[in-house]
Order: structure tokens, then sequence, then C-alpha cells
């Protein structure tokens, strides 16, 4: 599932076929994905490789991105509300613009 779970449209399209179903992606490589605008809000991203992954304008409220791989990853304009990012890598990760509130940040690597 996860290898064709790429892009923005197939999140979409899972979405839609699985209306109140957890999107599960925990340990998945999405590196280098295209996921700009995606809808990944209160999905289980736990330890998944997303370095290198557009999440530009990306909804990940509420998700569970501890421990994940996020080096080099665009988070421009996401919005990471509420979401836990605690142990993550955010190495040289673009968040100008993205939405931080009330998001879990320790022990995360936010070097540039």
């Amino acid at each position: 599932m996860t290898s064709t779970l790429r892009t923005t449209e197939t999140v979409a399209a899972w979405r839609r076929e699985h209306p109140r179903k957890i999107l599960n992606l925990r340990g998945a490589d999405l590196r280098e994905a295209s996921l700009r605008e995606a809808d990944l809000s209160e999905a289980d991203l736990r330890g998944a490789s997303l370095n290198g992954a557009d999440l530009s304008e990306a909804d990940l409220s509420e998700a569970d991105l501890s421990e994940a791989d996020l080096r080099g990853a665009s988070l421009r304009g996401a919005d990471l509300s509420r979401a836990d990012l605690s142990e993550a890598s955010l190495y040289r990760a673009s968040l100008n613009g993205a939405n931080l509130r009330e998001a879990d940040l320790s022990r995360a690597d936010l070097r540039e």
C-alpha cells in the first residue's frame, strides 16, 4: 500500500475509499514523495522516511510523525497543528509559513 501512496492524488483516492479510517503509513518509505496539499491529517507516520518529500501546504494536523525522517523535506505552509513531531529529524527541512501550533517538537532535530 505505501508504495502506491506517493502522490497527493493517490492519498485523496484512498481517503475517498476509506473515509473513516486512519491512514497508516508507519515506517513507510516516502522519500522524495510528491505530497503537496495532501490530506494527511491524523495519519500514522511514525518512523516514516520522508526525506526530500514535498509536503508543501499539506494537512498534517494531529498526525503522528514521531521519529520520522523529514530531512530536507518541504513543509512550507503545511498545517502541523497538534502534530507529534517528537524525536523527528527536521534537519534542513523548510518550515516557512508552517502552522506548528500545539505541535510536540520535543527532542526533534531542528538544525538548519
